[in-house]
């Protein structure tokens, strides 16, 4: 992610907003009056990739009613931030970038992917909003854990005495049940409007995909392409399905390993050490003791669950670079050394449940998701897998407290468009695996969907990567999937497998 980026000030011309004010575009969302606002941006610095590093964007606002019905009431403010494009040659439609979760920030992950977008920057505009209850964009986030007890990280997914606590403190600034997708994608509508684009490009990962999709059943004559990685499609009902994916996924990874001459050297018994560590903690609980922040010199004991084990193995899976530490950290707690199991779990539960939108998220999954899961139906596909049925368990106890949102009666229904969508996939996700990428693509006749070997839900640490690169910036370039050549995949390759920890240095 640490490229150079080419950074220009770019300021809407007389003639954008000219265009904007008088745009021919029809659109049910918006009301002759609101088609008359257009965004107005001006030249800002944001947060870079590093530390005290900065970026040259442009920043801007949009309101919109929090009611998109009444068309009254309580007004969100959604932030914008764009990243220019860096060429002389640029095209009309931008490609705006959809954020998962639900509950990433898109501003916040704007200088990272519009470094890894770099080729596409040089001729379109990267668009970043915030989406309603994200980011700036009247967040919804509360506090689920508290900082100063490493084991509250290793409990409920969502603590439900904080889980009520959070509804009440967010009530007073949202109506909680006006955050979902369907709202969320006319937000952007208004916005592409407003900003005089007749056309855009769509880029979305993970829900992001199932915002890019819930955006092209509602709007889809306002796209020119979209690229999907990792599709996560309105009918999945996270997480019913989360203990086969992951068993799949954990089951891909140790056969890489099983056919990797050094990692079958190191692990010749990972496969029945994997059973004994599920075996040990199906028991009981283990104690561990773990130095990690915010006292890092100071061993804190804890106890670890099956379940949050599990849990830190599914994150691992997500990448190719932790998941590659797998075999070794399975290896360890078969010897009894729970530590580094018991460090991934903390430290996931730190950087990706208790960050980002936990309200939103919960908002969400809550209306979209939960009442598709027929009963008994979540528990029946977690028996005899390595992570069981917790998720689904600790997310129903959480959304009985919570408001839930009506949604539209088609949203889960198979989408058909004639939208070219470009479709990529991790061969391991464990979240969204390559079998909702087959099925998204039968309802696109202008798709393709490609498998990226090795790859989970990200495809970080993989060799051959620029492969993904120029596949991609070539589809966006085109607008099209016709001739993409897309051989060059079967070359990615995993760098390899960890077969030891560092030597602790002293005082670790």
């Amino acid at each position: 992610m640490k490229y150079p980026i080419h950074v220009l000030v770019w300021i809407l011309s007389s003639a954008l907003l000219l265009a904007a004010q008088e745009s021919a575009v029809k659109t049910p969302a918006l009301d002759r009056q609101e088609r008359l606002a257009a965004v107005r941006f001006e030249p800002c610095e944001v947060p870079g990739t590093g530390p005290n590093k900065k970026e040259k964007a442009l920043c801007g606002r949009y309101e919109v009613f929090e009611d998109r019905i009444k068309k009254a009431g309580r007004r969100i403010s959604l932030k914008i931030v764009v990243f220019p494009a860096s060429g002389p040659n640029k095209e009309p439609d931008p490609l705006f970038y959809i954020a998962g979760g639900p509950g990433s920030s898109a501003t916040e992950d704007a200088p990272y992917i519009a470094a890894n977008l770099a080729s596409i920057r040089e001729r379109r505009d990267l668009v970043f909003l915030d989406q309603r209850g994200t980011g700036e964009s009247n967040q919804l986030f509360c506090e689920f854990f508290d900082r100063s007890d490493l084991q509250s990280y290793l409990g409920h997914w969502n603590p439900l005495d904080q889980v009520g606590k959070c509804r009440k403190e967010l009530e007073a600034k949202a109506d909680l049940r006006l955050y979902g997708t369907e709202l969320a994608m006319d937000d952007l509508d208004d916005v592409r409007s407003a900003m005089g684009l007749k056309k855009i490009n769509l880029y979305g990962a993970s829900y992001g995909t199932r915002a890019a999709l819930t955006y092209i059943r509602r709007h889809g004559q306002n796209v020119r392409a979209a690229w999907l990685h990792g599709v996560a499609p309105p009918d999945q009902f996270m997480p019913r399905d989360f203990p086969q994916h992951t068993e799949r996924a954990l089951n891909g990874v140790i056969s890489e390993c099983l056919a990797d001459i050094a990692c079958r050297n190191a692990f010749p018994n990972i496969e029945r050490e994997a059973k004994s560590v599920l075996a040990t903690l199906m028991k009981e609980p283990v104690e561990v003791e773990v130095k990690m922040p915010p006292n890092r010199d100071v061993p804190t004991r804890v106890k670890l669950s099956r379940d949050l084990a599990a849990e830190a193995v599914r994150y691992m899976l997500y990448h190719p670079g932790p998941s590659g530490r797998i075999p070794l950290v399975l290896h360890l707690a078969a010897e009894g050394n729970f530590r580094p199991l018991a460090e991934a779990a903390i430290n996931y539960r730190q950087q990706i449940v208790a960050t980002g939108a936990t309200g939103l998220y919960i908002s969400i999954t809550c209306a979209e998701d939960l009442p598709g899961i027929k009963e008994g139906e979540g528990e029946r596909n977690g028996v005899n897998t390595f992570l069981g049925d917790y998720r689904l368990r600790d997310q129903r106890e959480g959304c009985e407290l919570w408001p839930r949102a009506e949604v539209s009666k088609d949203y889960n229904a198979p989408l058909r468009s004639n939208v070219p969508v470009l479709i990529v996939t991790g061969q391991w996700d464990p979240v969204t695996p390559p079998l909702y990428g087959d099925r998204t693509a039968k309802g696109f006749p202008n798709s393709l969907h490609v498998v990226v070997p090795s790859g989970g839900h990200g495809l970080g640490a993989l060799i051959g990567l620029d492969c993904v690169s120029k596949l991609t910036s070539t589809f966006i370039e085109k607008g099209t999937v016709k001739d993409l050549d897309a051989t060059c995949v079967k070359n990615i390759r995993r760098e390899g497998f960890l077969l030891r920890f560092p030597e602790p240095k002293p005082g670790q």
